[in-house]
């Protein structure tokens, strides 16, 4: 049992440990304190406080004066069992001003724009949309608030942020050189690579392993603090926290959640996924993280910061595989539509495409012109079900920037629907429009196939159009065209539904 393990049992503390490591790194960054200084930066009562100074001089840790302050043996114990040794006080110390904190994150991103301009592209497939280098600046500078961070084992269950190398890159600023407590688990080989390629170029130590969450496997409980960033769905955040708590140390680690607002019902449902596994919920800090890419969760996402406890346990358990499907992809997977507008060709990415990503589609460019400019136009959901009934085709249609004087009439729009319902073969049953005042037409076409139905707001230069057709309907490029250039309209969008039970 070490000094502060005696202490701590001297003081009758039900505090764990750590608490006693960060009072004294924090002793030694300030040089010497006074009692209650000390309590209003560690948020800790002054009995407490006073409690450990008695100890310390007792154990001749801490000078017997009217200041506290260590002795040489104190900061002795700092440097060697808390790894501050190499580490560069003065500018650790300064990061407590919000003026040293941008110059300091103003440097960091100068080091590191370079590599991760040059990070892999992302994997889809694995729910990857990467964070801005501000973000893993951001969540870097958040660690390095806590004094303890040089000594704990850090892990990053996923890492295609490269916010490791990151947190290496400040370490290495403060001194700390020959950290080797950082480590990557992740399912994407290349991201490995790339990380262990960096690191050598810059004589980091990051310990990095291939690992698929699914699998069961001998989950060590060896990390102090753990980062996550799982997929966007609620079985893949069951999964990668029941990793995480399988591989957290003790009742004292913390979990650094990444994840986006979903509706209501299932946001409850997150919260109801922590409370059952008693994670202990910190701090939220509302759109922390910023994504380029991440469209379907708006580009951000909060950050929870989770402590575990003695009664935290993991859901699933390391023993066992995990079978449910955690990916969006897997879950919902869509195709989208994008024309490009050098040449107008139509052209679908996404699942079940050699193009998965709009990002790809640029990099690849368009197949006919090898343009690069493309507008979005709308998307389907893809249903793998082998037992689904199909009933129909259901189109979306927002179509922008019309032209007001053609929405604002009721004959001409009329004309305009009947006219596009005998090009496309769709047989009308009957058919009724409605003038609003002071403008505004409404009107239905009751198909033998279904229905097509309009709504414009000229004061908007926007009409709604929805066509339902109950059998197969492979002419929707067309289609799109033939209204825009009705309508008159500058752009537009639509989603294609396949209607099914």
């Amino acid at each position: 049992m070490n000094t502060l393990d005696i202490i701590k049992n001297n003081m009758k503390l039900s505090h764990p440990v750590e608490i006693l490591e960060t009072l004294l790194i924090r002793l030694h960054l300030y040089d010497r304190a006074s009692n209650k200084d000390l309590s209003l930066k560690s948020n800790l009562p002054i009995p407490i406080i006073s409690a450990f100074k008695k100890e310390l001089i007792k154990y001749h840790f801490a000078e017997n004066k009217g200041v506290f302050k260590l002795n040489p043996t104190g900061i002795n114990y700092v440097l060697n069992e808390l790894e501050y040794k190499s580490i560069d006080i003065n500018q650790y110390h300064s990061l407590s001003s919000d003026e040293k904190r941008e110059e300091f994150a103003n440097e960091l991103s100068i080091l590191l724009e370079p590599i991760y301009n040059n990070r892999p592209q992302v994997n889809v497939l694995l729910d990857q949309a990467h964070a801005t280098l501000e973000t893993s600046i951001s969540r870097v500078m958040l660690l390095l608030n806590n004094p303890r961070i040089f000594k704990q084992n850090i892990l990053f269950l996923g890492d295609d942020d490269l916010t490791s190398l990151a947190l290496m890159m400040a370490f290495k600023k403060l001194g700390h050189h020959s950290s080797k407590n950082i480590f990557v688990k992740d399912i994407d080989q290349d991201l490995l690579t790339f990380i262990q390629g960096v690191a050598k170029q810059n004589d980091f130590s990051i310990n990095t392993e291939y690992l698929d969450l699914k699998r069961a496997n001998v989950y060590t409980k060896n990390f102090d603090i753990i980062w996550t960033d799982p997929p966007y769905t609620l079985s893949g955040l069951k999964l990668f926290l029941s990793r995480a708590i399988s591989l957290a140390k003790n009742d004292n680690s913390e979990i650094l959640l990444s994840f986006g607002q979903k509706k209501p019902i299932e946001n409850q449902e997150v919260q109801r996924l922590l409370n059952t596994q008693n994670l202990f919920i910190k701090n939220i800090y509302p759109q922390f993280n910023k994504y380029h890419g991440g469209s379907i969760i708006s580009n951000v996402s909060d950050l929870y910061v989770l402590s575990v406890t003695p009664h935290t346990y993991p859901i699933i358990s390391g023993k066992s595989d995990y079978s449910d499907k955690i990916y969006t992809g897997e879950l919902n997977p869509r195709i989208k539509f994008y024309q490009c507008k050098s040449c107008n060709n139509m052209i679908t990415i996404g699942h079940g495409k050699n193009i998965l990503t709009i990002e790809q589609l640029i990099e690849t460019t368009c197949d006919k012109c090898h343009g690069n400019k493309f507008q979005y136009r709308g998307q389907e959901k893809v249903n793998s079900s082998a037992d689904v009934r199909q009933l129909g085709t259901h189109i979306i249609v927002d179509m922008k920037d019309c032209d007001a004087e053609i929405l604002k009439s009721v004959s001409i729009i009329e004309k305009i629907m009947l006219d596009v319902a005998q090009k496309f073969g769709l047989n009308v049953v009957t058919h009724h429009f409605h003038q609003f005042k002071p403008w505004g037409v409404s009107g239905a076409l009751i198909l033998a196939e279904s229905h097509f139905t309009i709504h414009t707001w000229p004061e908007y230069h926007y009409a709604a159009l929805d066509l339902f057709v109950c059998n197969e309907f492979k002419h929707q490029d067309a289609f799109m065209t033939e209204l825009q250039m009705q309508l008159n309209a500058q752009e537009y969008e639509y989603k294609l539904l396949q209607r099914r039970f």
